[in-house]
Order: C-alpha cells, then structure tokens, then sequence
C-alpha cells in the first residue's frame, strides 16, 4: 500500500531493507505467494481432468500442506522426503503436539504424487496403472533434479545419458506404490486419514469394540425376537384350544400382560442397545482424508518395448537410480520388503546430489526474476538452456546446502543483492550481445500473476478476505465438476485470495486464463506472459473490475470532498503513490468532462478509479 511505501522511505536506519524484506517473509501471506509457485510445479488442482472430471475434494490438504512449509521454512531437503514418503518417517516415541501436527501434515504431503491427472475410465486397467507410474516419475525427476527421465519410457534418451533400463529400475519404485483405494470401472484415487499412529490405533480399537457390541446387540434382538415369538405361539395356541366370543379382546390383554412382564432376553437386548449407544457417545472424531498412496508390494518389471506394458521383454530390472548419476552420488540400497520411496527421496535429497540444489536455487531464482539462471528449470539436460552464470549457480547451490537447506535464507540473500535491487528502467539500451537480458543489465520488468493481479484488484477496494487455508471446492469428493452435459460447476464468487479458489482442470476459471494460468495437468516450471487484447477488454468490462473502482470512489468520496484530494487518494489506492504534476491536471480535466457529459461526481470518480486499476503500471511488477 501507499502507507508501506510512505513508512519505508521513512525509515533511515541503514538496515531498513533488510527490516522489511524479514518483515515480509514472517508474513503469513509470504506462504500464499510463493507456496503458489511451488503449487505450479506440483500440477496442483482440484479436479482430475481427462477423461472423468471428479472432484479431488480433499486436495487442498495438499495446498495448505504446502503454504505451511513455506511459512515454517521446512528445510527444503525435509520438503522433499515428507511430498515423496511423509508416511514412512517415524513417529517420536513420546510425541508433542507440535510432533502430532507435523506427523498429519506429511500425510498431506504425500498428495505431491497422487494430485496427476489419470485415466480413470480406462478399460486396460494395467495400462491405467504404469501411466499413473510414468506420470508419478515425470513430475519427481523434473520438480527435483531438473531431469525429463520419462522420455525414457520407450527407448533409450535421444539426447541425455538415461537408458530405457533407467527409467524402468526407477520405475519400480513408483510401482511398488498404490495410488487408487479402487481402480474398478471408474477409479477412485486413494485417500488416507490425516492421523498419529496413536489416533489410529485409538480409533481401530473403539471400532473393534463397536463391532463387537454391533454383534451382542444383533444376536440379543435375534434371540428376543425368537423369545416373543414362542411367547406369541403359547398365548394363541391357549386361546384357540379353548375358544371364548371374546377371544380376540383376551388375545389383546394377554399381549399387554405379556409386554409387562419382565423378559429375561428384552432385558438382556436393552441392555445391549444401551452399551452400544454409550460406545457411540466416545465415538473419536474422524480425522480428515487426504489424497495420498500407500505402499503396496514390491513390483520390478522388465523392459516394455516401446513402452508397451503388453510387451515386455527380458528380466526384471532391479530397482535402480539413473547409473550417470551414480558417479557421482551411490546409488540407495532398496529394501526387499517396501517400495523404497523413502531411499529415493533421501538420496535426491543429500547435499552431494549434483542436481537437487542447483534445481532448487534456480527455481527460486526463476520465481524472482522471471527468467532462471537456467531459463529451462525442469531440464538441465542437454536439449535444457546453459547456465547463464554457472559459477553463480554452483555458488547458490553450495550455500544452499551447506546453510540448512532454508529458502528463507536464500531469499535473503538473492534480495540482497545489488542485481535484485536494480531499477527496472532503461537508462541505456540493452547491449548487443543480450537483448532479452539474460544477464540481468537491470531488473527485468514483467506483469505479475493472473492470481496477482485478481488479489490487487480485491485489495485496493478493501474486499480481499485474508483468512487462511480450507476449501472454496463446494462439490462433493469424486462428484463430477464437469461432463459431456453440464459445465464447470464450480464457485469463483469469493473474496479469498486467489490461491484458494478451485483449479479445475479442463475447465479453468476465466480471468486465471485470460492471464496465463496454463494447464494444470503437467509440472509448470514458468509461465508464459502475453500481451493480448482481452487481456485489457478484461479490465474494461469485467464487472470484478467495476465493482472494485466503485468501491474504492465510494470510500474516497466519504473521506473528502476535495477534488484534489480524491485524485490524489485514487493513485495511491491503486498505484501506491501520489500523482505528478501532468497526472494531476489529466485526472482533472477527465473527471470535469465526464460530469459535463451527465455523469454525477461519484460515477465520474469512479471511471478515473477504473482507468486506473487498467494501467499496465497496476499489474506490472518494477
């Protein structure tokens, strides 16, 4: 806002940037701004797309798993073991609650390799399941090591050292792991309770219990039920041995007698409902269900030729890493008896990968100058761009490592640099040799986010709700979002930030695409940024749009009636600063002509307001 802008060049301690860049990474928000970028990398949606659109309604577990890691700072090595194999890390033997947080959380995590798009309808139930693997191994080797391992499927890499039998000794690893609770016709993705060992062994107990009362209640009414029936039998067969005109009203007294005298078994069956009506008073609280995959038993395959699970030729190929990597880093030893998902992700994660660090640094590199020092973040192989500063590539890397793995940390130092603190403006013409400033001559100025932008907007009217985590999904888990007869029956009228509002694949919310929000069934190392037209006839005629201008003339107009004032009020409500000279006087003669054109002052405030908020200066970051 105009006042952070105000306070911060106020402040003349020498330590003031770095003050306000701690200041914004203790923010709460920090975690909705930059968790979103990671959100990228992981396919995040809420729907699965293809080819039977149903509801993930409990990915956002996912999401704010993440937002919370951003905001905790989870070591970044940490980041990855939890998303690849949270629920095989061991319990404290005398957990906190903190522990008991964090142990739910990785349960979450584990949505990083269940959240891709499948197939769900797929007739070939094995060819449904070694896709899910290909699209499992697709998303890891690119979100990690930069590498594109799954070209790998079908014949040896065409430009990479990665051979056919690398991807298929990976590939065991993710097909040791089950990620549908059912894969009948139309397949539901697994999902797991978000508890502690202790909550689960807590709740299976009270449920062992509960059977056993559901069968005492059950087998007490049976035998009551036998009971009343020879009781009913003797009544009637007195009454019809000896006949009386009466014999239907005796018949109904003797029932009533009969109700009334205690019955050792209705005593019994009592007795029983009530125990296990008291059992369901203690009932524990379900946790919440989270997309996730459980480990299942070990499946090493051979080659498939050409990729073809019909196909497969010569021995099993025991599970594996990339052997080039191997030079560098030993290959894990992979248990007979689980999947190995924990190894994998601890060897990615060991400071001596060669790729991890490097792929990790050059992300939040990308995220903050929109173009990384590898400018191809999910590919460092061959076909992948070169390092434009390799030696600051390694150096980042290193200290990354080397430092605790904090991305905090490597936030600060890349916003304390002198190339992070350049002024976007042009003094002088971009040399020849780098037109597209690769080499960072000054800060490269670019628009921001499609969530961005939809948040600024909410915002500067003083609508955004500001409320923390949940879901916005409105549809019940596995219910369609869409099909071949309706449309996206998802809900984009709140005021939460962008990040919270549902991502449904083959059906994205309008303004996400209108700004480049690209699809959500593969990893998105960076967006794409165009120029087009209903990018600004959005901000023309979106009634978002108008809505928010309204808003902010409404407020400026109750704050002063001084023309001036309102102008200068409208800058800095949108822009964050006050107007110069030739604004002032423009902003001037436009609001006098609007109102000589019929417009009353309110309404004539309210176009300077929208006029503004459709400013390129709105929506780009300097």
């Amino acid at each position: 806002s105009a006042e952070d802008v105000d306070d911060f060049l106020r402040d003349q301690r020498p330590d003031a940037y770095e003050r306000r860049v701690d200041a914004m990474l203790e923010s709460k928000m920090y975690g909705e701004r930059w968790g979103r970028h990671w959100l990228d990398v992981a396919r995040y949606a809420d729907s699965n797309g293809v080819d039977e659109n149903v509801a993930f309604a409990n990915a956002y577990h996912y999401r704010d798993y993440v937002i919370d890691a951003f905001n905790r700072d989870l070591p970044f090595n940490d980041f990855i073991v939890e998303q690849l194999a949270g629920d095989l890390l061991p319990e404290p033997a005398e957990p906190t609650a903190e522990d008991d947080a964090r142990t739910r959380s990785r349960i979450a995590a584990l949505g990083f390799l269940a959240l891709g798009p499948k197939m769900l309808a797929e007739p070939d139930k094995e060819k449904e399941r070694v896709d899910v693997v290909d699209e499992q191994l697709d998303v890891v080797t690119k979100a990690f090591l930069g590498e594109t391992i799954a070209c790998a499927r079908c014949h040896d890499h065409k430009f990479d050292p990665i051979s056919q039998a690398d991807y298929f000794a990976l590939s065991g690893v993710f097909r040791s792991v089950s990620t549908f609770d059912s894969i009948a016709t139309v397949g539901r993705v697994a999902q797991r309770p978000m508890a502690t060992a202790a909550q689960r062994k807590q709740l299976e107990s009270w449920r062992a219990q509960a059977k056993q009362l559901d069968e005492t209640r059950d087998a007490a009414r049976i035998t009551l039920t036998a009971a009343e029936r020879r009781a009913n039998f003797a009544r009637w067969s007195t009454l019809l041995a000896n006949p009386t005109p009466n014999m239907l009203r005796d018949a109904l007294a003797a029932a009533e007698r009969d109700a009334r005298t205690p019955l050792p078994e209705r005593e019994t069956f009592i007795a029983a409902r009530a125990a296990r009506e008291a059992q369901e008073k203690i009932r524990p609280v379900d946790p919440p269900r989270a997309l996730g995959v459980h480990e299942s038993k070990v499946d090493e395959t051979p080659l498939h030729d050409r990729g073809d699970h019909m196909q497969p030729t010569g021995d099993k190929i025991a599970r594996a890493v990339p052997a080039v990597l191997e030079r560098v880093l030993p290959a894990p030893s992979f248990p007979a008896d689980s999947s190995g998902r924990l190894e994998l992700a601890r060897w990615m994660a060991n400071s001596e990968n060669p790729l991890t660090s490097r792929v990790a640094v050059n992300r939040i590199w990308t995220w903050h100058f929109g173009t990384g020092i590898v400018d191809t973040p999910s590919n460092f192989g061959v076909i992948g761009s070169k390092p434009a500063h390799p030696e600051l590539l390694d150096y980042l890397a290193r200290r990354f490592a080397d430092g605790g793995w904090s991305m905090k940390a490597m936030h600060r130092l890349v916003m304390a640099s002198a190339t992070y603190r350049q002024s976007s403006a042009a003094h002088t013409a971009l040399p020849e040799h780098d037109p597209d400033n690769h080499l960072l001559t000054r800060f490269p100025r670019r628009r921001v986010e499609a969530e961005i932008i939809r948040d600024a907007v909410l915002a500067t009217s003083g609508d955004l709700d500001r409320s923390i985590g949940g879901t916005l999904l409105g549809i019940g888990d596995h219910d369609y979002v869409t099909n071949d007869q309706s449309g996206n029956g998802a809900k984009y009228d709140s005021n939460r930030r962008s990040i919270y509002l549902p991502v449904i694949r083959n059906a994205m919310f309008g303004l996400f695409t209108a700004f480049d929000y690209p699809d959500a069934s593969t990893p998105i190392d960076c967006r794409p940024r165009t120029v087009v037209a209903p990018q600004a006839l959005f901000f023309m005629n979106a009634p978002f749009v108008e809505t928010a201008a309204t808003k902010i003339a409404d407020a400026l107009a109750a704050a002063t009636n001084d023309s001036d004032q309102r102008v200068r009020g409208a800058f800095r409500r949108t822009l964050a600063r006050d107007p110069d000279q030739r604004e002032r006087d423009e902003s001037r003669d436009f609001l006098a002509e609007l109102e000589r054109s019929g417009l009353d002052r309110p309404a004539a405030l309210a176009r300077l307001c929208h006029a503004l908020l459709s400013t390129n200066e709105f929506v780009t970051l300097e």
